[in-house]
């Protein structure tokens, strides 16, 4: 962060950090975490070490926040930051200006992908990686213990293939979206699959799902993992993708900031809810039926996976649009 230098013209009235921070019901670190965002900008006046911020622009980002929290401040005054790349607004939400249920209506993963990295739709869009890129991965991933998950292993097969790309330093815009589009394929090939010798040719959604399920698929099934993908690419600054964000800041290479979202993704609170959830799941099938309701919190302290979600911004827990994607 870098505050502008003031200057003799005539401006409104002037807020301390403290201030700011009051209206805006957060944290002294979050008003400056607003500013390294760009949602707020900072002065310094001449003798005095704070920071001054705008009132009026500190009134908007504060109206903003609450349209977007629905009028609840979240606990411990969370960071709230719109994105050029998604906007969650009125119980939808938008990839670069468009509805992501659309786009993943009328689009493959790939092509809404390729949306969101550059702007642009190409038709027909296709990952694939360098033999060499999934043969390091796989040797990676298949030297971990039997029952690894796979968070772990796609963590393993990320750093193996970063050790395989000599050219994983150039952060030129090109050569990261190539190695994203590499990237992506390398890891699916480096989980196991479930049905062998299937699941390493076509898009995505078809190389994941002998990697998800020993079934045959149908026309019906690929194309709702394929829509589930599409709708997952991004959820504006969830835990995972905020990580990512802040090593890709440090100039980490892709492989080091994907990681580093992965690391996140496996928290109980975040990616590993659902592995608790579908282990809560067998656990009710192997007893033949529910039973009592379970106790509100299991050993270590824990909320019980899969009870009550965090409300969604416009109240109760998030519809399940994405089931009435595509009709099937």
């Amino acid at each position: 962060m870098s505050d502008q230098e003031s200057t003799s013209s005539p401006a409104r009235r002037r807020l301390s950090t403290k201030e700011t921070a009051e209206l805006l019901g957060v944290k002294p670190e979050t008003v400056y975490a607003y500013v390294s965002r760009g949602q707020l900008s900072s002065r310094r006046e001449p003798g005095n070490r704070g920071s001054t911020f705008d009132a009026g622009e500190v009134e908007a980002l504060a109206r903003r926040n609450r349209r977007e929290s629905g009028g609840t401040p979240g606990p411990g005054g969370e960071l709230s930051v719109r994105t050029r790349i998604t906007l969650i607004e009125d119980d939808r939400y938008y990839y670069r200006g468009v509805d992501a249920t659309e786009l993943a209506r009328r689009h493959s993963y790939e092509e809404v992908t390729e949306w969101l990295w550059t702007g642009r739709l190409r038709p027909g869009a296709a990952f694939t990686a360098p033999e060499a890129s999934v043969a390091v991965a796989r040797r990676a991933a298949d030297a971990l213990p039997e029952h690894t998950g796979p968070t772990d292993r796609l963590r393993v097969a990320a750093v193996a293939a970063a050790a395989a790309d000599p050219l994983r330093f150039d952060l030129s815009e090109d050569a990261v979206l190539g190695t994203a589009r590499t990237l992506i394929p390398t890891l699916v090939a480096a989980l196991p699959p479930l049905r062998p010798g299937r699941g390493d040719q076509g898009p995505i959604a078809h190389r994941l799902w002998a990697r998800l399920s020993h079934l045959d698929p149908d026309e019906a099934s690929l194309a709702a993992l394929d829509t589930a993908l599409a709708l997952l690419v991004d959820h504006d600054l969830a835990a995972s993708t905020l990580a990512v964000r802040v090593a890709a800041s440090a100039r980490a290479h892709v492989y080091a900031a994907v990681s580093a979202g992965l690391g996140v993704l496996e928290g109980p609170l975040h990616g590993g809810a659902g592995g608790l959830a579908h282990r809560l799941i067998l656990e009710v099938l192997e007893r033949g039926s529910a039973g009592a309701p379970p106790p509100p919190r299991p050993r270590g302290g824990r909320p019980r996976p899969g009870v009550r979600p965090p409300p969604h911004p416009a109240g109760g827990a998030r519809p399940p649009r994405p089931f009435r994607a595509r009709s099937f």
